[in-house]
């Protein structure tokens, strides 16, 4: 329902935004929520059971991504490989009712959740963080509303019909110019001492990223037969459903703007 959608949209917004602004333990409190459920959402879609040894270790070290980065490698080389090791025994030990395919798509799943949502909070923490988080948000929505209005407008071929039926090449377009736009206009209000090149490049970077986000989890639905990742926001799905896009954008966009030194 829309009412339900548009309600959702408004009261979540708030919360998060709040969050954003407040930064430190209540913004990193949220994400390691968020990153918790997003992994219980890949493994309700495989159909595991959240209480089992192997789905058990992934929420562990979801949250050490989560937490530590790759810092807890450095500290200890070896440690990732000993991991893998660890799901690879469960194989064994369970007696293949996990597959080598079943705790591969954990592990795997563990880093796509765990480690991009630390990305989050990595670019909240920068010097500027409030700032640059707030130009990270506002470069996604600003593509996910160009593309949609302007896609809906024009139409035209489609991208990806095979993954997304309904993304088109027009969309695609206009969510970088709307993402470009977004940029210049950081540069004009906040500018920081950075050309506008700069600005405008992040800003389309951070456009591509989150449309191959979008992508990514539209083909881990479309994998396994579901709509939605979950149903924890009433009209707008899961958690993953909601933060496609930030999942990839973080992690590209914190190494960009460390690298021009925002």
């Amino acid at each position: 329902m829309l009412y339900e959608r548009v309600l959702t949209g408004i009261v979540g917004g708030a919360v998060f935004l709040a969050a954003v602004v407040a930064g430190g333990a209540w913004f990193a409190g949220l994400i390691v929520i968020l990153g918790l459920i997003g992994f219980a959402e890949l493994l309700r879609m495989k159909g595991h059971r959240y209480f089992e040894i192997p789905a058990l270790a992934g929420f562990v070290l979801t949250a050490a991504w989560l937490f530590c980065g790759t810092g807890w490698l450095q500290a200890w080389p070896g440690v990732l490989l000993w991991t893998v090791f660890g799901f690879l025994l469960l194989t064994v030990i369970l007696k293949n009712r996990y597959t080598f395919g079943d705790v591969s798509f954990l592990f795997v799943g563990t880093l796509y959740v765990g480690l991009s949502f630390h990305y989050v909070l990595q670019v909240r923490d920068l010097p500027d963080g409030l700032l640059l988080f707030m130009f990270l948000l506002l470069c996604i929505w600003a593509t996910d509303t160009g593309a949609y209005f302007i896609g809906r407008a024009l139409k035209g071929p489609k991208i990806w019909p095979a993954i997304s039926p309904n993304k088109t090449v027009s969309g695609t377009v206009a969510g970088l110019a709307a993402a470009a736009l977004t940029g210049a206009v950081f540069f004009a209000v906040a500018g920081g001492g950075h050309p506008l090149a700069q600005w405008v490049v992040t800003a389309l970077v951070i456009s591509v990223s989150g449309q191959l986000g979008d992508f990514v989890e539209s083909g881990i639905k479309r994998s396994f037969d579901v709509k939605d990742s979950g149903r924890i926001l009433p009209g707008h799905g899961g958690v993953l459903d909601r933060f496609d896009s930030l999942l990839f954008a973080a992690p590209i966009a914190y190494h960009v703007l460390v690298w021009f030194r925002f």
